[in-house]
């Protein structure tokens, strides 16, 4: 394994609540190019970590992954490459993947409409990458995005997005701060999919959500579990679940009532991982003029949930990810504003019991706080953690870095 030791930022902070021991945070070697950017890691059922990133090149965008194995990231591949997609800061591809092998990736293709005009496609590596599907069909110039998607067998799989269609004669997305009527709100919905890119079947799982924070799903024992912020008449817009049981989505509900008043979309979606019967959900808020990272745990498959604990240092902003660990603990990480230099923040990190004790902290990176640095990422590998995230310490060429914590 070629391990480098970071630099000043990379060491981890000197905090320590238990006696557990605090992580060593090292940098690991990195498959991505010149100017790569918005990095997605998953691991899939035998432990391979897949990450997918994108590369710029004049106008057009690539879209390539490795998978990371015995400690060696393989040859990257590249996926496909356009100038007619969308990719932004919080909305970018990403990439699922089961028994050592991906099994779909999505990105956003512009269509003829307006600037926010696009559709989620997904393709697979059974067909070369070169079958395309929409997991929806409305064929409405309006916002389709925010997509999470998980493995459901070995030849099927289900995909989250939020879906603009009842938007589309209200202004869609340039007009998402105006309130409006849950007529023309953005809408949260499903599809499962087989290996051979079928929708199988197709699911509204709720008719008002927040218009550009993303979804997050998870794959429990008893089925699938959904976590995004909800939008109510009254611009409420808190973190809401909804599982998958019994071949239906149920009613949605609230992890926790922030009561978060917000006629604005935050960009600031939840994240959720599952652990046997437990649930962890991490989350931003900032209901009363009070910005606030939370994680709340169930041990009911999200039927009910814990008090959350609140895990910031006072300045979050947010951009969160959640990841059980072998122990049966969870670690939550976070970007917290460097009060110092509010050009930067700090990729955070802290390990939590499902009982709510926070067992230590570190700091994973120092990264610039811009949009353009995006939402950094954790996913378990080898009995620990990986990270990656964008750098922007080169403005003018961005790269991906990795590290593993131990």
């Amino acid at each position: 394994m070629r391990y480098l030791v970071l630099s000043l930022f990379l060491i981890p902070a000197l905090i320590n609540c238990s006696s557990n021991p605090t992580y060593t945070v090292k940098e690991f070697s990195s498959p991505t190019g010149e100017n790569a950017s918005l990095p997605r890691l998953f691991t899939d059922n035998t432990g391979t970590v897949f990450m997918s990133w994108v590369e710029s090149d004049g106008d057009s965008t690539s879209l390539l992954y490795s998978s990371l194995t015995n400690n060696e990231w393989t040859k990257s591949e590249l996926i496909s490459k356009s100038d007619s997609w969308f990719v932004n800061w919080a909305d970018f591809p990403s990439i699922i993947a089961r028994n050592g092998e991906p099994i779909a990736v999505h990105w956003l293709q512009k269509i003829p409409g307006g600037t926010y005009a696009y559709n989620v496609n997904i393709t697979n590596a059974s067909s070369d990458w070169e079958h395309v599907i929409a997991p929806h069909n409305d064929n409405t110039p309006t916002e389709h995005g925010f997509v999470s998607m998980a493995p459901a067998s070995d030849s099927t799989f289900v995909t989250i997005w939020l879906d603009g269609r009842n938007t589309v004669n209200s202004g869609g997305h340039d007009d998402h701060d105006t309130p409006s009527g849950i007529a023309s709100a953005m809408t949260l919905r499903a599809a499962v999919i087989d290996a051979d890119l079928n929708v199988l079947e197709s699911y509204l799982i709720d008719e008002s959500v927040c218009d550009c924070c993303g979804t997050t799903v998870v794959n429990t024992e008893s089925g699938f579990i959904t976590a995004y912020r909800n939008r109510t008449e009254n611009e409420i817009r808190d973190i809401y679940i909804s599982r998958f049981v019994n071949g239906q989505w149920e009613n949605s509900k609230p992890v926790f009532d922030d009561n978060w008043n917000i006629a604005a979309c935050p960009v600031n979606g939840p994240s959720i991982d599952a652990d046997g019967n437990s649930i962890a959900v991490a989350w931003f808020t900032g209901a009363n003029d009070e910005s606030k990272v939370k994680v709340a745990f169930s041990e009911d498959e999200g039927q009910t949930f814990s008090q959350p604990i609140v895990l910031d240092n006072g300045n979050p902003l947010g951009r969160v990810d959640v990841e059980f660990l072998e122990d049966g603990t969870a670690l939550v990480s976070w970007m917290e504003r460097n009060m110092e230099d509010r050009s930067k923040a700090f990729f955070n990190g802290k390990k939590v019991s499902k009982k709510g004790q926070v067992l230590n902290e570190f700091k994973i990176s120092l990264m610039e706080s811009s949009r353009r640095s995006g939402f950094p990422q954790i996913s378990s590998y080898n009995k620990s953690i990986i990270a990656a995230w964008t750098d922007l310490s080169t403005p003018s060429t961005p790269k991906v870095k990795v590290a593993i914590l131990e």
